[in-house]
């Protein structure tokens, strides 16, 4: 039998915030603020599964998302089947080695660390195009992690994974979901806390030597979306590069970045 409190002190070690669920359930507590409780305080981790070994163990997710592959979902939504497909027509790439469990449902939770400034929270059926399920979401609040149990299962971590060994993001996910999160542009004069906005800062912020790559494919990708002529885009990334980038990345791998952006958003748009 797993020892639950074992476990969620471990989480703790590796740097993570843990928070209770109801036993059974990805619910949190009644009373409880859910993800908003987690913490890595050990003594807190001793009070909850201590006391009430039946908890469900949730992660707090503070610079890392889930991707969520659902299968055997109650919508009929296949997950595997959609990305096999927006794999054949270019719209999605590999997922690189990470950290991943199955969960109850016969599904897939698979981490990934992003840039925290982007301040992501969740959403369902990425990559749909007309309002159809897509078994695709993501997650960057909480969810439940091993050894939670629900009536059909438990959330099991693949073999040969670690969860202190996480990949970022890759692109061609971030881009989509950056895409989902943007408001229309009529919002974007009124509201001061638009994506616009924030893009704004995160450029100006700029980025150090040890992240240049995603942050430059980041911003990228939000270049690319707005629609503007391609080699426009690709002039004002290369201004950027050399404007807001410390040191500015070499030419050659910039150029890279920007023709993996530019096709991806060719295949997006048609």
């Amino acid at each position: 039998m797993v020892d639950v409190l074992k476990v969620a002190l471990g989480y703790q070690q590796h740097g993570f915030a843990v928070y209770p669920l109801a036993p059974a359930t990805r619910t949190p507590l009644a009373g409880s603020h859910g993800y908003k409780d987690a913490t890595k305080d050990p003594e807190q981790a001793k009070k909850w599964w201590g006391e009430h070994p039946n908890y469900n163990i949730g992660l707090g997710l503070d610079g890392v998302l889930v991707f969520d592959i659902d299968m055997g979902h109650e919508s009929g939504a296949n997950g595997n089947e959609t990305l096999a497909k927006l794999s054949a027509d270019g719209r999605a790439d590999q997922i690189p080695s990470t950290y991943i469990e199955t969960t109850p449902n016969g599904g897939l939770h698979i981490f990934f660390t992003y840039p925290k400034e982007l301040k992501l929270t969740s959403r369902s059926d990425l990559f749909s195009k007309n309002g159809e399920k897509t078994g695709l979401d993501y997650v960057a609040t909480g969810v439940p992690v091993f050894p939670s149990i629900r009536e059909n299962g438990m959330y099991q971590p693949l073999r040969g994974h670690k969860i202190t060994k996480l990949a970022p993001v890759p692109q061609w996910l971030l881009d989509e979901i950056q895409r989902q999160r943007h408001p229309i542009m009529s919002n974007y004069h009124n509201n001061a806390d638009s994506w616009f906005g924030h893009f704004v800062n995160r450029l100006v912020d700029g980025t150090d030597e040890g992240n240049r790559n995603q942050w430059l494919a980041s911003i990228a990708g939000s270049v690319f979306r707005s629609g503007a002529d391609p080699d426009n885009c690709a002039d004002l990334i290369q201004t950027i590069n050399q404007r807001y980038v410390r040191p500015p990345l070499p030419n050659g791998e910039l150029v890279k970045i920007i023709k993996s952006i530019s096709k991806r958003e060719i295949a997006r748009r048609s």
